[in-house]
Formats: C-alpha cells, sequence, structure tokens
C-alpha cells in the first residue's frame, strides 16, 4: 500500500490552490466544506464575477500566475494550474518544503489524492486506486452510495448519542468496542429505519451494559 488513508481535519489550516479551471473549482468546492482557516486561490484568468463570488465564500483571490511565495504559511495546496511545467515546479517546491501537495494531472508528483467520495449526515465513504483510475474509483462510489442510502443515518445518530454514556462508565477500550460492534451488527439499523422503535428498545436493552439499559427509550426519543 502506497498510500496511506487518512480523515484529515482542516479546523485552522491554510490551504492554497492553483488554477481555477474545472478541477480547480471542484476542489475548492470541496474545501470549503471542510471549513479551513484559510483559502487562496491562484489564478490570472479569474473573472471579476468569480472573484466577488469567491470573496463572499472567504476566499482570497490572487490575479496572477503562481510564485514561490505563495507556499509562506501553507499547509496544504492543491496544483490544478494548466501550464504542466509551472504545475511540476509547483509541486517540487511542495516537496522541498514539506507541503502536503496534491497534483490533480500527474499524481505522483504529489504527495496525496483525494479519493472519489460522498458524505450525508456525518458518514463519509471514501474509495481510492492510487491515481491509477480515477473514473473506477468514481463508479465504485457510486455503487456504495446507492447501497447506503439513509440506511444508517438515525443509526449513527443513536450511537452518537449513546458514545459519551457508555465510554463514562469506564468498561475500558475492549469492552466499549465490544458493545458498538454487537450494536452496528444487529438489526438495530433495520429496525430504525423502518421506524420500529419498540423492537429497536428490546434489541437495546439486550446488548447495553446493565448501568444503561434503562435509558435504552431516552437515548431513541426525538430520532
Amino acid at each position: 500500500m502506497r498510500y496511506f488513508p487518512i480523515f484529515l481535519n482542516l479546523a485552522g489550516k491554510k490551504v492554497l490552490i492553483i488554477g481555477a479551471g474545472a478541477v480547480g473549482r471542484r476542489k475548492l468546492r470541496a474545501v470549503l466544506q471542510a471549513a479551513p482557516l484559510n483559502v487562496t486561490l491562484v489564478d490570472p484568468r479569474l473573472s471579476p464575477a468569480e472573484v466577488e463570488e469567491a470573496a463572499r465564500q472567504g476566499v482570497e483571490c490572487r490575479l496572477r500566475t503562481f510564485r514561490p511565495e505563495d507556499l509562506d504559511g501553507q499547509d496544504m495546496v492543491f496544483v490544478a494550474g494548466s501550464d504542466r511545467e509551472a504545475d511540476a515546479a509547483a509541486a517540487a517546491l511542495c516537496a522541498q518544503r514539506r507541503i502536503l501537495c496534491n497534483c490533480a494531472d500527474v499524481p505522483e508528483e504529489g504527495n496525496f489524492f483525494v479519493p472519489a467520495h460522498f458524505y450525508r449526515e456525518g458518514l463519509c465513504l471514501a474509495v481510492g486506486t492510487e491515481g491509477k483510475s480515477p473514473a473506477l474509483a468514481r463508479l465504485l462510489r457510486e455503487e456504495l452510495e446507492a447501497f447506503v442510502g439513509a440506511r444508517f443515518d438515525t443509526l449513527l445518530k443513536l450511537l452518537e448519542r449513546m458514545r459519551p454514556r457508555l465510554l463514562e462508565l469506564g468498561l475500558g477500550s475492549e469492552a466499549d468496542a465490544g458493545v458498538f460492534r454487537s450494536l452496528v451488527r444487529s438489526p438495530l439499523a433495520e429496525h430504525l429505519e423502518k421506524g420500529e422503535a419498540r423492537q429497536a428498545e428490546e434489541l437495546l436493552r439486550g446488548i447495553l451494559p446493565a448501568p444503561l439499559r434503562s435509558r435504552a427509550g431516552e437515548f431513541l426519543h426525538g430520532l
């Protein structure tokens, strides 16, 4: 495995996007969803309307070609320009300065790539092919999205609600993991999806540790 899979928290991070073509705009939309501290977009072809729209989203625009000083203070860089030589040079500078860099056209010039992914209600599934075939990654992502749908929305909300209460018991990581494994492998998600509150509560009472069994109905309330 060449690439280590990771979900990265961009809070407090600065992100630079080189190029505002179709790929660059797609990267920009995805990055903004993760709410980084600052996003800078570099491209001499940006129109006044595009600059205005970017400003409304808190994006700083630089209407020129990339310069090495654009990397100062950046935590992550997306290279998606239209000049292959300039893009390669930008990626090489990122490598020298140990900055996370995604190179759209030539993934191996960067040190990470963005997998095909979908997100809903706190659940994010991602598929990557190490840059070998983005088309295949997208196909698999579409099939996964169709398969998952809304099946686990309510279950995830319930698990989020119960997790701190279970951890407070101090049973230990192995015991906690055992409870959660039993919950997610049970028919609980199906009961919740169908609105079968009684069956869901009975199942919870059978799996939860004794101190929490009486709170099964409380955990389910309002979901």
